[in-house]
């Protein structure tokens, strides 16, 4: 099933995120986060960058404000995005792909191009875990699927 509230804003995929991950998958992953940030469980929730509410994790997200205020869905509609010129784009786009090897820019052009249910079923299958079959998020494994605990390469 395709979920089109896990389009990210600014090119990731939401299911793969690890807030996102730990509020559906509760358990340990919840606990991890949770202890990282410094706050209660129960603040760690998401449903997608398009079903952001107030309670939401990703609503004070820098981006998601920054597009907020210019009245703008996604970092692909944003002049500075297209001159290279957004500085908290580039750097979350940088780590990413440095990372993670994920192409926050490459997905963002699949977005606009109208690819987004084979973008999504694409990104459903690639983070998933290969011993299990359930999602992973594309941080936070530390190595293993948190929910079957088979290693990861």
């Amino acid at each position: 099933m395709i979920n089109k509230n896990l389009v990210g804003k600014c090119g990731l995929y939401c299911g793969a995120c690890g807030i996102y991950r730990a509020y559906k998958d509760d358990g340990e992953l919840l606990d991890n986060l949770a202890k990282g940030f410094k706050c209660p469980p129960e603040k760690v929730r998401c449903e997608g960058c398009m079903a952001l509410t107030p309670e939401s994790w990703g609503y004070n997200c820098k981006i998601v404000q920054c597009l907020r205020i210019k009245g703008l869905d996604f970092c692909y509609q944003c002049d500075e995005y297209e001159k290279e010129l957004c500085k908290k784009f580039e750097k979350l786009a940088k780590s990413y792909l440095e990372d993670a090897g994920v192409d926050l820019r490459m997905n963002l052009e699949r977005i606009k191009k109208g690819e987004v249910e084979e973008w999504l079923l694409e990104s459903q299958e690639k983070y998933k875990c290969p011993s299990c079959g359930k999602p992973l998020p594309v941080y936070g494994t530390k190595g293993k699927c948190h929910h079957c605990g088979a290693k990861l390469a």
